[in-house]
């Protein structure tokens, strides 16, 4: 094979692996394990969360990406704000899943969840370690 065509090959072959990769980066949430007391209020998460010397620590984060799509909460842009809250009800969390009533474009009420992708608790904070 000659030098031009290795090049192309190595480079489509990584671009692949790159595809794959980052859309597959999302890591599953884990706070849960090790946080109590967990609360949705609007686009924020708090909870009660386990420090390395096993004391608790109040801590929340704002959740970044989620939106109301015709009524079906989906992960949008991770560097935005989630603005859900603004045509969502019955906001709550279960587990590791964000649960509500959204409207739909033709203002009906459809229930939907997602799962809370990224968010850690380190060290008593919550933190998102890999993009929701």
């Amino acid at each position: 094979m000659s030098r031009k065509l290795l090049g192309v090959v190595a480079f489509l072959t990584t671009s692949i692996l790159v595809a794959i990769t980052s859309s597959g980066n999302a890591k599953t949430s884990n706070y849960q394990q090790t946080c109590n007391e967990i609360a949705i209020s609007g686009n924020v998460l708090s909870a009660d969360c386990a420090r390395l010397d096993g004391k608790f620590n109040k801590t929340s984060i704002v959740l970044l990406g989620i939106e109301n799509i015709d009524g079906t909460l989906k992960q949008t842009d991770p560097t935005k704000i989630s603005n859900y809250q603004f045509s969502c009800n019955y906001i709550h969390i279960e587990g590791n899943e964000l649960k509500a009533t959204c409207k739909k474009r033709d203002g009906t009420p459809n229930p939907t969840s997602i799962t809370l992708n990224g968010i850690e608790n380190i060290n008593g904070v919550l933190k998102y370690t890999s993009s929701p």
